[in-house]
């Protein structure tokens, strides 16, 4: 929010400078930054000449959104249209916060804000079919997220290789046209294969799908409303939020005034993310970060040529560990070491109990 924010502002205020002093993005960026090189200055050149018009995004924006506040009510009557008006009111402002975080991290934390969105909408309704109601808003604010954050990869990726930005949208309406078509067709080939008198998903099922458990019961506590809540969970949200804004603020005011506290203040963005993904990923780049450091005292002119080429390559070895780990799995290779975690008060009992079933003397 206090991104989106800033971004607004700046953008009202860098519009009235310009109906000043009429002069080209490119102008305006290279004397700001004098020392690029050629291939940045050409990839800049290429991106602000291939830029989509405001009034072609706006447009196709508010035509989905028309259509999906339609559509969207008659195919779930449990969902009305002023639920989906008001979702794709808020959307662009979550769709930016989840893409800005996910060109700090590469990671999106859509599915995140899908189950926040079931709970809101859930407490929202109230009433029988509230629940349904919470799940296809969560299905609806998923869609937009994944969308705007991946077509954000695509155009760095486009700014990167001299891509013309349009043609890598375009791509993506493309896939998505073409996916509105074939996953339809791919779910009713699961269907048919499917066991008579059997829903899919569920446990009985030949495909299950446990995750749909847990997004149902949020919508259940979404029902109960904000006591449902676990104890001081609002206050610490809103103790977070606050300490988010006076770190933002600090920042963006050190950094005008170009105080040296400003290195060493963290990006909040980027210090939610393990609430959302996990230690292991905020692990990994802190190691990367480390390392990345060492070898830039060490020598900054090979680190600046070849770290993206090195990092690059330990995620893919990261991916590739998937091979090993299913061919172990398969033949029953246990590990050497086990470790597992017990909640308090019962300790003796529980471990008791695990190893009986391990059949551990």
């Amino acid at each position: 929010m206090f991104n989106f924010l800033t971004v607004i502002i700046a953008s009202c205020i860098d519009i009235k400078h310009k109906r000043q002093d009429i002069d080209s993005g490119l102008s305006n960026y290279m004397k700001k930054y004098p020392s690029l090189n050629y291939d940045d200055r050409k990839r800049i050149e290429v991106f602000l000449q291939n830029k989509i018009h405001l009034t072609i995004s706006v447009g196709g924006y508010i035509a989905s959104a028309t259509i999906s506040v339609v559509v969207i009510p008659w195919l779930f009557d449990q969902i009305k249209f002023y639920h989906v008006a008001t979702l794709y009111i808020i959307t662009p402002v979550i769709a930016f916060a989840n893409t800005y975080a996910n060109g700090l991290t590469d990671w999106s934390v859509g599915y995140t804000y899908g189950k926040f969105t079931i709970f809101v909408v859930a407490a929202w309704i109230v009433k029988p079919g509230a629940i349904v109601a919470g799940l296809v808003a969560c299905g609806i604010m998923i869609a937009a997220l994944h969308i705007s954050s991946q077509a954000t990869q695509d155009i760095k990726t486009g700014f990167m290789t001299l891509t013309s930005e349009r043609a890598m949208v375009i791509g993506q309406i493309v896939g998505v046209v073409i996916g509105s078509i074939v996953s339809p067709c791919i779910f009713l080939a699961f269907q048919k294969s499917e066991k008579p008198g059997v829903t899919i998903g569920s446990a009985q099922s030949h495909y299950p799908c446990p995750l749909a458990g847990l997004f149902r019961s949020i919508g259940v506590i979404g029902i109960g409303g904000v006591k449902e809540l676990p104890k001081y969970c609002l206050t610490m949200c809103f103790a977070a939020f606050c300490i988010t804004i006076v770190t933002d603020v600090l920042s963006l005011v050190s950094q005008g005034k170009g105080w040296r506290m400003h290195k060493y203040l963290p990006n909040m963005t980027v210090v939610a993310l393990p609430f959302f993904a996990g230690p292991d990923f905020p692990i990994d780049m802190c190691l990367g970060t480390a390392v990345m450091y060492l070898w830039t005292k060490m020598n900054k002119r090979s680190a600046t040529l070849l770290s993206s080429a090195v990092a690059a390559g330990l995620i893919c070895g990261e991916g590739l560990f998937a091979l090993p780990s299913v061919v172990l799995t398969t033949f029953s290779i246990q590990p050497p070491m086990c470790m597992k975690f017990f909640h308090s008060g019962k300790e003796v009992d529980v471990v008791e109990s695990f190893l009986n079933k391990l059949g551990t003397p």
